[in-house]
Protein backbone atom coordinates (compact mmCIF):
# COMPACT_ATOMS: atom_id res chain seq x y z
CA UNK A 1 0.00 0.00 0.00
CA UNK A 2 0.91 3.32 -0.89
CA UNK A 3 0.84 6.56 1.30
CA UNK A 4 -2.65 8.02 1.07
CA UNK A 5 -2.56 11.86 -0.51
CA UNK A 6 -5.16 14.36 -0.76
CA UNK A 7 -7.55 14.63 -3.36
CA UNK A 8 -7.07 18.38 -5.07
CA UNK A 9 -10.33 19.09 -6.35
CA UNK A 10 -12.31 17.53 -2.78
CA UNK A 11 -9.97 17.39 -0.68
CA UNK A 12 -10.56 14.17 0.93
CA UNK A 13 -7.37 12.03 1.83
CA UNK A 14 -8.39 8.41 1.74
CA UNK A 15 -6.79 6.70 -1.39
CA UNK A 16 -3.05 5.71 -2.21
CA UNK A 17 -1.34 7.79 -4.25
CA UNK A 18 -0.49 4.79 -6.63
CA UNK A 19 -4.53 4.07 -7.21
CA UNK A 20 -4.82 8.34 -7.85
CA UNK A 21 -4.21 10.09 -11.36
CA UNK A 22 -2.32 12.83 -11.28
CA UNK A 23 -1.66 16.45 -13.40
CA UNK A 24 1.63 18.02 -13.47
CA UNK A 25 1.97 21.72 -12.66
CA UNK A 26 4.63 24.14 -13.61
CA UNK A 27 7.61 24.56 -16.14
CA UNK A 28 10.48 24.96 -14.53
CA UNK A 29 9.93 22.69 -11.46
CA UNK A 30 6.46 20.67 -12.03
CA UNK A 31 4.40 19.35 -9.42
CA UNK A 32 1.82 16.60 -9.70
CA UNK A 33 -1.37 17.25 -8.50
CA UNK A 34 -3.51 14.21 -7.34
CA UNK A 35 -6.94 13.25 -7.75
CA UNK A 36 -9.43 10.55 -7.07
CA UNK A 37 -10.24 8.83 -10.39
CA UNK A 38 -14.05 10.51 -10.61
CA UNK A 39 -12.72 14.00 -9.34
CA UNK A 40 -10.29 13.76 -11.95
CA UNK A 41 -12.85 13.74 -14.72
CA UNK A 42 -15.15 16.31 -12.86
CA UNK A 43 -11.75 18.72 -12.77
CA UNK A 44 -11.13 17.94 -16.64
CA UNK A 45 -14.57 18.66 -17.10
CA UNK A 46 -14.46 21.95 -15.20
CA UNK A 47 -11.27 22.95 -16.66
CA UNK A 48 -12.40 22.57 -19.89
CA UNK A 49 -15.80 24.88 -19.28
CA UNK A 50 -13.40 27.65 -17.26
CA UNK A 51 -11.28 28.02 -21.05
CA UNK A 52 -14.34 28.26 -22.92
CA UNK A 53 -15.56 30.94 -20.66
CA UNK A 54 -12.04 32.44 -20.62
CA UNK A 55 -12.30 32.08 -24.64
CA UNK A 56 -15.30 33.82 -24.74
CA UNK A 57 -15.29 36.57 -22.27
CA UNK A 58 -12.10 37.75 -24.85
CA UNK A 59 -14.23 38.13 -27.75
CA UNK A 60 -16.20 40.10 -25.62
CA UNK A 61 -13.77 42.11 -24.50
CA UNK A 62 -12.56 42.95 -27.96
CA UNK A 63 -15.93 43.57 -29.20
CA UNK A 64 -16.47 46.13 -26.52
CA UNK A 65 -13.28 47.87 -27.33
CA UNK A 66 -14.16 47.88 -31.24
CA UNK A 67 -17.04 49.62 -30.41
CA UNK A 68 -16.57 51.70 -27.93
CA UNK A 69 -13.13 52.69 -30.12
CA UNK A 70 -10.84 51.83 -26.74
CA UNK A 71 -7.41 50.20 -26.65
CA UNK A 72 -8.21 48.27 -22.95
CA UNK A 73 -11.34 47.86 -21.39
CA UNK A 74 -11.30 49.13 -17.77
CA UNK A 75 -11.12 46.93 -15.03
CA UNK A 76 -14.65 48.49 -13.78
CA UNK A 77 -16.50 46.55 -16.52
CA UNK A 78 -15.33 42.96 -15.45
CA UNK A 79 -18.03 43.49 -12.47
CA UNK A 80 -21.09 44.37 -14.60
CA UNK A 81 -19.96 41.38 -17.29
CA UNK A 82 -19.82 39.07 -14.62
CA UNK A 83 -23.40 39.86 -12.78
CA UNK A 84 -24.69 39.68 -16.49
CA UNK A 85 -22.80 36.37 -16.92
CA UNK A 86 -23.78 34.90 -13.55
CA UNK A 87 -27.59 36.02 -13.74
CA UNK A 88 -27.43 38.70 -11.31
CA UNK A 89 -29.05 42.06 -10.59
CA UNK A 90 -26.86 44.45 -12.94
CA UNK A 91 -28.33 47.90 -12.06
CA UNK A 92 -31.10 48.31 -9.87
CA UNK A 93 -33.77 46.00 -9.59
CA UNK A 94 -33.82 44.16 -12.73
CA UNK A 95 -35.37 40.65 -11.90
CA UNK A 96 -32.88 38.81 -14.02
CA UNK A 97 -34.71 35.06 -13.25
CA UNK A 98 -31.23 33.09 -13.70
CA UNK A 99 -29.12 30.91 -11.02
CA UNK A 100 -25.68 31.13 -11.14
CA UNK A 101 -23.44 30.36 -14.63
CA UNK A 102 -26.98 29.77 -15.47
CA UNK A 103 -27.51 33.86 -16.86
CA UNK A 104 -26.29 35.00 -20.36
CA UNK A 105 -23.53 33.15 -22.16
CA UNK A 106 -20.34 35.67 -22.80
CA UNK A 107 -20.86 34.70 -26.28
CA UNK A 108 -24.91 36.18 -26.27
CA UNK A 109 -23.86 38.95 -24.41
CA UNK A 110 -21.45 39.44 -26.94
CA UNK A 111 -23.57 39.04 -29.69
CA UNK A 112 -26.07 40.99 -27.99
CA UNK A 113 -23.51 43.99 -28.07
CA UNK A 114 -23.03 43.36 -31.90
CA UNK A 115 -26.69 43.27 -32.49
CA UNK A 116 -27.20 46.64 -30.37
CA UNK A 117 -23.88 48.26 -32.13
CA UNK A 118 -25.41 50.75 -33.92
CA UNK A 119 -27.66 52.14 -31.21
CA UNK A 120 -24.90 52.31 -29.18
CA UNK A 121 -22.79 54.10 -31.47
CA UNK A 122 -25.92 56.84 -32.11
CA UNK A 123 -26.72 57.36 -28.27
CA UNK A 124 -22.45 57.73 -28.01
CA UNK A 125 -22.65 59.94 -30.22
CA UNK A 126 -25.80 62.51 -29.16
CA UNK A 127 -25.60 62.16 -25.70
CA UNK A 128 -22.45 63.26 -23.49
CA UNK A 129 -21.27 61.04 -21.04
CA UNK A 130 -19.20 61.76 -17.36
CA UNK A 131 -16.28 59.32 -18.49
CA UNK A 132 -16.14 55.67 -20.12
CA UNK A 133 -18.13 53.92 -17.27
CA UNK A 134 -20.67 56.34 -17.61
CA UNK A 135 -21.37 55.54 -21.32
CA UNK A 136 -20.65 51.69 -20.99
CA UNK A 137 -23.56 51.33 -18.16
CA UNK A 138 -25.79 53.19 -20.46
CA UNK A 139 -25.16 50.79 -23.64
CA UNK A 140 -24.72 47.76 -21.22
CA UNK A 141 -28.54 48.88 -20.28
CA UNK A 142 -29.29 48.83 -23.82
CA UNK A 143 -27.71 45.29 -24.14
CA UNK A 144 -29.77 44.01 -20.92
CA UNK A 145 -33.24 45.36 -22.69
CA UNK A 146 -33.16 43.26 -25.96
CA UNK A 147 -30.54 40.45 -24.56
CA UNK A 148 -33.79 38.46 -24.13
CA UNK A 149 -34.74 38.88 -27.51
CA UNK A 150 -31.21 38.05 -29.43
CA UNK A 151 -31.44 35.29 -26.86
CA UNK A 152 -34.61 34.04 -28.56
CA UNK A 153 -33.42 34.68 -31.92
CA UNK A 154 -30.51 32.29 -31.31
CA UNK A 155 -33.14 29.59 -29.59
CA UNK A 156 -34.96 29.94 -32.80
CA UNK A 157 -31.97 29.53 -35.18
CA UNK A 158 -30.46 26.69 -33.36
CA UNK A 159 -34.08 24.79 -34.14
CA UNK A 160 -34.12 25.28 -37.36
CA UNK A 161 -30.91 24.05 -37.83
CA UNK A 162 -32.03 21.08 -35.78
CA UNK A 163 -35.04 20.68 -38.15
CA UNK A 164 -32.60 21.12 -41.37
CA UNK A 165 -29.93 18.44 -39.64
CA UNK A 166 -32.78 16.14 -39.23
CA UNK A 167 -34.72 16.70 -43.05
CA UNK A 168 -31.62 16.15 -44.70
CA UNK A 169 -30.89 12.72 -42.59
CA UNK A 170 -33.94 11.97 -43.26
CA UNK A 171 -33.57 12.34 -46.90
CA UNK A 172 -30.15 10.65 -47.11
CA UNK A 173 -31.86 7.89 -45.13
CA UNK A 174 -34.93 7.70 -48.01
CA UNK A 175 -32.26 7.91 -50.87
CA UNK A 176 -30.70 4.72 -49.44
CA UNK A 177 -33.82 2.70 -49.27
CA UNK A 178 -34.63 3.75 -52.48
CA UNK A 179 -31.69 3.11 -54.28
CA UNK A 180 -31.96 0.17 -56.97
CA UNK A 181 -29.91 -2.14 -58.87
CA UNK A 182 -31.80 -2.33 -61.96
CA UNK A 183 -29.95 -1.66 -64.89
CA UNK A 184 -30.83 -0.89 -68.09
CA UNK A 185 -30.07 -3.43 -71.23
CA UNK A 186 -27.52 -2.22 -73.14
CA UNK A 187 -27.59 -1.28 -76.91
CA UNK A 188 -25.06 -3.47 -77.88
CA UNK A 189 -26.96 -6.12 -77.49
CA UNK A 190 -30.39 -4.96 -79.13
CA UNK A 191 -31.49 -6.22 -82.07
CA UNK A 192 -32.38 -3.69 -84.63
CA UNK A 193 -35.53 -5.27 -85.51
CA UNK A 194 -37.19 -4.92 -81.85
CA UNK A 195 -37.22 -1.19 -83.16
CA UNK A 196 -39.77 -2.34 -86.04
CA UNK A 197 -43.22 -2.20 -85.62
CA UNK A 198 -45.20 -5.69 -86.02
Amino acid sequence: MGRKVKCQYCGITDTPKDEMEFELVGKTKPVRKYYHQTCYQKFLEDKRFKEKEAEELDKLKTTIEDIFGIKQLPNQAYPLLQKLRNGEQVFGKQNMGKRYKEGYTYSLIEETFRYCEDIIQYWLSVKSFNGFMGAFKYALSIVIDKIYYVEQRAKKRERERFMVDKYIERVETTDVMFESNYKKKSRKNDDILDFLDD
